[in-house]
């Protein structure tokens, strides 16, 4: 009568182990969704002093996104990503070329809305190196003699990350380098490296810029201007993360500021400490904040697409039809005066075909269906269309 006793508790056992081993590893995982970005004092008094410059672009964004005049594919701004991919010594890693080419994607879904979009900038950099495989906080700062991009966001991605502590972090940004350091299993949700992207240009936690103690933005946001994130449309956030956000993305605490009022935080915002699978979204101030610190501050991002700055027939090139019917796109040209080469690549920055032309017609019948870049230049000049086939 003893066996059958001895026999459930050991299948209690090995149920309670599994248990506790499952626990650890969702703490693991929540753990890893925390970002390692620190704002010092210093860079908020550099971007508050700004403000005064960032306010004229942030009303032009306003009226054209008020206006419908922000023509999201002739306005749009490209911006050149330099991928690094740091593997182990002998070549291994767990993130696939599909997984960078989707990750782009969902930042240009997300940044279309602030008139960017993003591209791979000459290939990637595949760095085999068993030290850096196991990546701390600072270890940029061995790259940047011989893996480090001028004037194009530098990402450099990796399958073991974390803070100068030894916690594991989904990633961290350096604004003033132009670098984000990213864990690979955090690049592929939809929201860590776009809330990374944006520490770029110039946002901050939703709950400020320190993450020692609440914040002290009020909820009444009479302060909003000048505390928390310093933008008035993000709801004062006490700080977010599991303990407080429950699976339904539902703030269940009930903490006050400073007047007793009782937060009430916008747990989908991207640049939160909710958790990833309830942040979603940014805000219309976050937009125009982003865009307009691209325009003071960023606009030097190279690219080897285009020369927007000059004035030259190719700038007054319209592709029609757009999108393409009949498998030709064509230029509201009647010829050109030279010999034009052109390249056709994807947003990920694949070039599917390139070559040279003197008419005003180019045959696009076998690219699939899709969003498409196309650069031309003569001589002296160039420019960049976008199409959609």
């Amino acid at each position: 009568m003893q066996r059958p006793k001895t026999s459930y508790i050991n299948t209690r056992n090995i149920f309670c182990s599994l248990i506790l081993a499952l626990s650890f590893f969702i703490v693991k995982a929540q753990n890893d969704l925390f970002c390692g970005t620190t704002t010092s004092k210093e860079r908020v008094n550099y971007y508050n002093s700004l403000k005064p410059q960032l306010k004229s672009f942030e009303t032009e964004y306003n009226i054209k996104t008020a206006k419908g005049n922000l023509d999201k594919t002739s306005d749009l701004n490209y911006i050149p990503i330099k991928a690094h991919i740091i593997r182990m010594s002998n070549g291994s890693s767990e993130f696939t070329v599909k997984d960078l080419n989707e990750a782009i994607e969902n930042l240009n879904d997300i940044y279309k809305e602030a008139a960017m979009s993003f591209y791979l900038y000459g290939g990637i950099n595949y760095i085999n190196n068993d030290d850096l495989y196991h990546y701390k906080k600072g270890d940029e700062y061995k790259l940047l003699s011989n893996n480090y991009t001028n004037n194009a966001i530098n990402i450099y991605f990796i399958d073991n990350l974390e803070n100068v502590s030894g916690e594991s972090i989904c990633g961290y940004t350096e604004e003033r380098l132009n670098i984000i350091a990213m864990k690979t299993s955090c690049a592929i949700n939809t929201t860590s490296l776009a809330h990374e992207i944006g520490h770029v240009f110039s946002l901050v936690h939703t709950h400020g810029w320190s993450d020692n103690g609440s914040t002290t933005e009020l909820v009444d946001g009479s302060n909003c201007d000048t505390d928390g994130d310093g933008i008035c449309d993000t709801p004062a956030d006490p700080g977010l993360s599991y303990d407080n956000v429950d699976d339904n993305c539902k703030y269940i605490a009930s903490i006050t500021d400073a007047n007793g009022d009782f937060y009430s935080p916008d747990v989908e915002n991207i640049m939160s400490y909710s958790p990833k699978s309830c942040r979603a979204s940014f805000t219309s101030q976050q937009f125009s904040r982003i865009y307009a610190y691209y325009k003071l501050v960023k606009e030097n991002f190279s690219t080897d697409y285009s020369d927007l700055n000059n004035t030259n027939i190719l700038s007054e090139i319209k592709i029609y039809p757009n999108p393409v019917t009949g498998g030709k796109i064509s230029f509201n040209l009647s010829t050109f005066e030279n010999a034009v080469t052109y390249r056709i690549s994807n947003l990920q920055g694949q070039i599917l075909r390139q070559g040279e032309t003197t008419t005003t017609e180019i045959d696009v019948n076998n690219l699939p269906k899709g969003s498409y870049l196309i650069s031309l230049k003569d001589e002296n000049n160039s420019v960049v269309k976008k199409f959609i086939k």
